[in-house]
Order: C-alpha cells, then structure tokens, then sequence
C-alpha cells in the first residue's frame, strides 16, 4: 500500500477510515495525544500503548502531540519518529504517512500533525515546517537550552529579535581570545539565535580601537568566523559598550556585549526597542547572574568553556537561561529584564 513521506512542504491524504499514530524515540519514552484545535484531548482517542494512539472517528481537526514520558523535557539528540497509518488488521502494510525524523531536544511539548476530514479522505499536514539550520555541538545543546527555557522550538515572529554581539577587543582580553573562551561563547550565542532571532542570524561587533562588523553568512561557522577576526586584530583600550549606535534601532534588538568586566557606561539610559545582555567573562560562579540581566561566565579553568558547559549540562541550561531571561514576553527595552 502506498506510503508518504511528510516534511512539511505539502500534505499526504489517506482514506477517511480509523487511523493509527505511532511516535516513538531511541531509548526515550514517549507520550503520544490526540487533540482538538483548541487543545482538549479527542473523547474518542484509545491508548493501547505508550507512544501509540488509536483515532476511531475523525469529524474534526485533531492535532497530533508528543511529550516526554518523564517531568523532564526531551534530552538533547532525541529525535522523533512518527507514523499516521490506516488502522486495519486485515492488512499487511496500510496507506500511512511518515513524518521526516524531528529533533525535539530540549522541548517538553510538540506538535506535530493536524489531521483534517474532507469529504471522504484525511488530510495529514506536518506542523513543523522549518527545517533546523545545523550547527556544532555546543551551539546545538544551547539551542536546545534555550527551547527548554523558553518552551518553543522557535519564538513566534512577533517574539524574534536580532542578535548582535558585541565583543571587546581591548588587551586586557587577550588571554581569554587566546584560549578560546570567546570562540566558546559565540558559538553557545549560536544556539541562542537559532531560537530567538529573526531570519536565524547572529551579528557581531569587534569593539576595540574602532568597531569593526564582522560579516557571519553561516551560524554554524560563526565561532571559527569570529576567532580568525580577533587573531588578527589589533587590540585596543578603554573598552566602551556604547560605542555603536542604536539610539533609533529598526527592528527589537537583543546585544549580548562580551567583556572581562561591567562596563561603565553600560548604565546608559534605556533605549526602547534594544535589550542588552552583558556576558562578562571572570574568575567565579557562571550560576551568578547579573542585575543588569545577563550573566557570568567562570574562565576559572584549565580547559575551554566548551568542554566545561559539555560536561555540565546543567551549568550550560543555567547560562542560557539567565541570558534568554524575559524575551519571551515583556517590552524589548534595554536593560530590562
């Protein structure tokens, strides 16, 4: 019998008979539910099994939901596979469509099908329909991080934001550019902008003698990008947040500004339509989070930053939650939080 492969780009019709979900994941329990568009459970849905669910009547849009069969959200690298098959015993391989793998790290609810009755067939549709930019490790945790904050695969468009960083390049820099602790960092905001930002998009902002903005194409190359910049550099003093202007910003404006310390003018009057997010890289407690509404990052270790928020999912959660704080709702206003 005929089978689909569903990727969001179009849809798979079936015949309107009883229907059958299956939703499974490697080594990860998994609750599947049946839905009315408002979000009530379907009377009519039977769970045989975990992870399986049985639709009898369909008269109505149903919507098709995953969760974690624990308190906990989906742990990173979790990938749900997902089937919608015609459900007869009478045949060995039904009409069915199959959903494209979903990585739904870090999410602790997901939809993912709308079943919708026309006449006498069943119209499934994925409802994912963007497909995740790739991106390395660790900015692939934070982006899981930040779902797991923020409860979203993606912020809405009405939530998203640009991303820039601003990063000093004055001297008392040079040891943690030299380490890599700066490439670690930009490449955790990665994952950060793959959640929060418009059009998937980081900028970044040398800040030293002069600003220097460094063009970033690909986010998964943003962290090499950005440590072929500093090695070359020149490094400057007197390191000052405000230096780029954003006193009339076109668009709601997140700036991650990473130092080695507070700067003095990062107390400036507030600039509607720009929130700021200080990353000050120091000896001490990365759980500790700023008034100013963003966070410190410990540089008190032997090995890069990477390897430490790898090894500590916990502390890596902790980062991005202190620093993606708020923007799920709220006015996009400096400094708050």
């Amino acid at each position: 019998m005929p089978g689909y492969v569903l990727d969001g780009a179009g849809r798979v019709e079936l015949p309107r008979q009883p229907l059958a979900v299956t939703v499974t994941a490697l080594d990860v329990p998994v609750v599947v539910r049946a839905t009315t568009a408002d979000g009530q459970d379907l009377p009519s849905a039977l769970h045989p099994k975990p992870g399986f669910v049985v639709l009898p009547r369909i008269d109505r849009d149903v919507v098709v939901v995953a969760t974690p069969g624990n308190e906990s959200g989906f742990p990173q690298g979790t990938v749900l596979q997902a089937i919608v098959a015609v459900d007869t015993t009478n045949v060995v391989d039904p009409d069915r469509a199959e959903l494209t793998p979903l990585d739904v790290s870090g999410l602790h609810h997901v939809e993912l099908a709308t079943i919708t009755p026309v006449d006498d067939r069943l119209v499934v549709r994925a409802r994912k329909t963007a497909v995740d930019v790739p991106l390395n490790e660790l900015g692939a945790r934070a982006r899981s991080a930040a779902r797991g904050v923020l409860g979203v695969d993606r912020l809405p468009e009405s939530g998203q934001v640009r991303v820039e960083v601003d990063i000093d390049t004055t001297m008392s820099m040079l040891p943690l550019i030299e380490n890599g602790t700066v490439r670690d960092v930009v490449d955790l905001l990665t994952g950060i902008a793959a959640v929060v930002g418009r059009r998937e998009e980081l900028h970044v902002n040398l800040i030293g003698h002069r600003v220097t903005p460094l063009p970033i194409e690909v986010l998964r190359r943003a962290a090499d990008t950005v440590q072929g910049a500093l090695d070359a550099a020149g490094l400057g003093i007197g390191f000052r947040s405000s230096t780029v202007d954003r006193s009339h910003p076109a668009e709601p404006t997140l700036v991650f500004t990473m130092t080695d310390a507070v700067p003095a003018d990062h107390t400036a009057v507030p600039v509607e339509g720009v929130r700021r997010r200080p990353i000050i890289l120091q000896a001490g407690d990365s759980r500790n989070e700023l008034e100013a509404g963003g966070t410190v990052v410990s540089t008190a270790t032997d090995t890069h930053a990477s390897r430490g928020w790898l090894d500590d999912p916990q502390d890596l959660f902790r980062t991005v939650k202190s620093l993606v704080a708020g923007l799920a709702v709220g006015t996009h206003t400096e400094g708050a939080l």
